[in-house]
């Protein structure tokens, strides 16, 4: 089975947006500066780079070098927007793309951060 980490590493950078959120057009609103938004920016550009110095690696064992120079502060992040309430819609979109590895995996149903909000915005709450 393939690690997170792995995935991540995997991405090409295209896949990975990188920079503010409010560089699409449809994300061009007043509620683009939210704390989340601003922590997913950030995920997004550390693992961008991460996936860069992957591809620079050629092939050279890096699991150390990742962990120390990108996964440690992107878990960081990653707890800290996941802990926070959603406060739109593209809060709750920015969360669903780090929960799953930009769609790669899913978390648990029952114990997920993610799903744990989707019920409680749902009112499905168990």
């Amino acid at each position: 089975m393939m690690t997170r980490r792995a995935m991540i590493a995997s991405l090409p950078a295209s896949t990975i947006a990188v920079g503010s959120t409010a560089s699409s057009p449809a994300m061009a609103r007043a509620e683009d500066d939210t704390p989340i938004l601003r922590l997913f920016s950030q995920h997004q550009a550390i693992l961008s780079a991460a996936s860069v110095h992957v591809r620079a690696a050629n092939g050279k064992d890096v699991d150390e070098d990742l962990e120390r120079l990108f996964y440690r502060r992107s878990d960081e992040i990653e707890s800290e927007l996941m802990a926070l309430p959603s406060t739109c819609a593209a809060d709750f979109a920015a969360k669903l793309v780090v929960d799953t590895c930009s769609g790669d995996t899913f978390s648990d149903w029952e114990t997920g951060a993610l799903w744990k909000e989707a019920r409680a915005l749902t009112g499905t709450l168990k």
